[in-house]
């Protein structure tokens, strides 16, 4: 039980934080930042592509293939598969919350007013949370570290960066961009904890 104190702290923090940003935070800053100049949104158009999924999982199952029948490496296969499995859980796991909960997106707060939850939506327009942008980079920085941690701060400040995006384009409420940063981590640390069950080792010898 002692190892899921980190994804339990991390879980309760981000609720936190998740109700403090709907009830002071993410209205405000959708307006702020629907007002921001397209010196900025132009960037962070570039920026938040870093959260498309499917770019992704073109590049691991070519990995996966590769390392399986190919090259036949065993340890870099189970990193691929790691990653695969992450980001195909963290997808599933997010795509039930968005229907779920069915929160409607910044651009029902512009026209017609709208920003709350309207359970069991379906559209784009009330599926905002969590963030799958968010949810893809932050599964992705947690996966990569957990696989090179010398590479950690680099990742994870790009996770930030493309979260940052989803908020600077009106995409998403900083909540939802929250939320997914949240499911991402946790769900990355949970499939390694079934690896790690399951004795499919990670690391090199």
């Amino acid at each position: 039980m002692r190892k899921w104190a980190g994804p339990i702290l991390i879980a309760a923090i981000a609720l936190v934080l998740i109700i403090i940003s709907y009830l002071f935070w993410d209205i405000p800053l959708a307006h702020y930042c629907r007002g921001l100049g397209t010196n900025v949104t132009d960037v962070a158009q570039i920026i938040t592509v870093g959260g498309e999924a499917k770019w992704y999982f073109a590049v691991i199952i070519v990995l996966t293939v590769f390392f399986g029948f190919i090259r036949k490496n065993a340890l870099w296969l189970r990193r691929s598969l790691f990653i695969l499995v992450s980001l195909t859980a963290s997808g599933l796991i997010s795509s039930l919350i968005k229907w779920l909960a069915g929160r409607h997106r910044p651009v029902d707060l512009f026209n017609p007013g709208l920003s709350g939850f309207d359970f069991f939506g379906v559209g784009y327009e009330v599926t905002s949370f969590p963030s799958g942008h968010s949810v893809t980079a932050f599964v992705l920085a947690t996966a990569l570290t957990i696989l090179f941690p010398r590479y950690g701060i680099a990742v994870f400040i790009a996770a930030l960066a493309v979260a940052g995006t989803r908020v600077v384009l009106t995409s998403h409420y900083l909540s939802d961009t929250i939320a997914g940063a949240a499911l991402g981590i946790i769900v990355a640390w949970a499939v390694k904890y079934y690896f790690d069950w399951k004795k499919l080792q990670l690391a090199k010898d």
